[in-house]
């Protein structure tokens, strides 16, 4: 409970920095003789910061809490400062945070996948845009488990290929591959797939496959 409470009180802290962090350094630095007034854009950008900054602190005490909703609500305000400064990379990297988190709340509200399914997205672009590639065949590979888990085999097939391309001739590339043939084979037998009432689609996949190569 205390964990919630710190984090809650990090991300108030933050919205605070970003609301009065101007005044502030206006204050410390720009009231004396011989003091150059500081610029308004870089007392932006330092507010702007600090605010990333705590944002960040307040999403990591909500995970370590387990409070996963202000935990992906945090990781969101700091991607949003993070791509005011001109920070893609970080903003990516708060983004695919911010999707893991709503992962676990999934089963509790159905808009939480379609605010995965955002983050990641948005992931994805700021990584190729970055030219992280790494990051991004991650965020494809989220997706991929995201659309295996709501059955929607093609686009997680298509996104299992596009994350082994991200990820080239790393060991994780192979394990796409696979993942990416195992969904083409279950596609191509569709009755098999759909007769099943098995609830877990990922064990139903793996049994599906090991009959076919048997």
């Amino acid at each position: 409970m205390w964990m919630m409470e710190i984090g809650s009180l990090l991300r108030r802290l933050a919205i605070m920095m970003w609301n009065v962090g101007s005044l502030l350094r206006r204050l410390a630095t720009g009231g004396g003789r011989g003091h150059e007034p500081i610029p308004r854009w870089e007392e932006e950008r330092e507010a702007m910061r600090a605010a990333a900054k705590g944002f960040k602190k307040a999403a990591f005490s909500h995970v370590h809490a387990k409070n996963w909703r202000e935990a992906a609500l945090a990781f969101d305000e700091q991607a949003a400062c993070d791509l005011k400064l001109g920070d893609e990379l970080s903003a990516a990297s708060a983004l695919l945070h911010s999707a893991k988190c709503y992962v676990w709340i999934h089963d509790e509200d159905q808009g939480a996948i379609s605010a995965t399914k955002f983050a990641l997205d948005k992931a994805v672009a700021l990584s190729v845009k970055t030219n992280d590639l790494e990051m991004a065949a991650m965020s494809c590979e989220e997706l991929a488990e995201l659309y295996v888990e709501q059955r929607e085999l093609q686009t997680a097939l298509d996104f299992y290929e596009k994350a082994a391309d991200y990820y080239g001739s790393d060991r994780h590339s192979w394990k796409c591959r696979f993942e990416a043939n195992r969904l083409r084979y279950l596609l191509d037998n569709k009755e098999t797939y759909r007769r099943s009432s098995e609830p877990n689609c990922r064990s139903q996949l793996y049994e599906v496959f090991a009959t076919g190569i048997m």
